[in-house]
């Protein structure tokens, strides 16, 4: 199941864990009580018994290399390498100027997974896998947000709870109701803006993505609330923002028992599991 199903949340919950834990070392003992016995079947138990005991100690590394299947950091031209994967990384591509200042944005679809055998690319829907750690590829919103001052000097946008701290792309980690949710700040301008995403309303006639979204003083009240699309520019509360809106690789980290000790133990489980059968029937008849 932890190999087939690596993002259910259940699998990696401490309850499991414990249950596992308890469970794989009943086995190493079971094991280790048979291990000299003279009788032939019983070893064939010690057998299983022993690959019982590396298949729970496969499942719970697993269980503790990521726990809960979370959300990989990440924003176009980033690369993540989860904290000890030796070499594992996910590269996030980049999106060219050419492609921000055009009429509509060709936003990627895939990420490359970079593993110890190269690289390989993963598309929304796609899963892949690299020793214990599995990704998944889905899509989600992004904005690319342009601050300016109102006379049109540029100003730097600082995201502190972003994947960045200074980057101009939005990735909505968050989900505020059923909205996806982001914030920025300006600092040189003393503003801080939240954003909610909408990919549309069509029941409202609206079938474009739009951004609901609140510029606040910084430290203060709020001095704006309204809407913002693609490509438009909004001049409201003291500066001028523009979005270039669209979707973009979400990627989805879980784990999963690394595949060498877990198909050697399910291999010792069914090898000592059938010659225990197979000399008791012997031995009875």
């Amino acid at each position: 199941m932890w190999e087939l199903r690596p993002f259910a949340a259940p699998l990696h919950s401490w309850v499991v864990v414990v249950v596992v834990v308890v469970a794989g070392a009943f086995l190493l003992w079971a094991a280790l009580a048979t291990l000299h016995s003279t009788e032939q079947r019983e070893r064939f138990a010690a057998l299983g018994a022993f690959g019982g005991a590396l298949l729970a100690g496969a499942i719970v590394h697993a269980a503790f290399l990521v726990g809960t299947p979370e959300r990989v950091p990440g924003a176009p031209g980033q690369t993540y390498s989860p904290a000890g994967a030796g070499g594992v990384a996910v590269i996030f591509p980049p999106v060219s100027t050419e492609d921000l200042q055009r009429a509509r944005v060709d936003w990627p679809d895939s990420v490359f997974i970079r593993t110890h055998g190269g690289s390989a690319v993963l598309a929304a829907g796609q899963a892949r896998r690299s020793g214990s750690y599995v990704f998944r590829a889905l899509r989600g919103p992004i904005a690319y947000v342009t601050a300016k001052t109102l006379d049109g000097r540029s100003v730097t946008v600082t995201q502190p709870n972003g994947a960045a701290f200074a980057s101009p792309y939005l990735t909505f980690p968050t989900v505020e109701g059923d909205r996806p949710s982001d914030l920025f700040a300006a600092p040189a301008l003393h503003r801080f803006v939240s954003i909610a995403y909408y990919a549309g309303l069509p029941e409202h006639g609206i079938d474009i993505p739009f951004l609901l979204l609140e510029i606040n003083e910084e430290n203060g009240g709020a001095l704006y609330q309204g809407v913002a699309v693609d490509g438009r520019p909004l001049r409201k509360a003291g500066m001028q923002l523009e979005f270039r809106l669209g979707t973009y690789p979400v990627i989805v980290m879980a784990s999963a028992p690394a595949p060498l000790p877990f198909a050697c133990g399910a291999a010792m489980i069914a090898i000592g599991f059938a010659g225990y059968v197979l000399l008791s029937i012997g031995r009875a008849s």
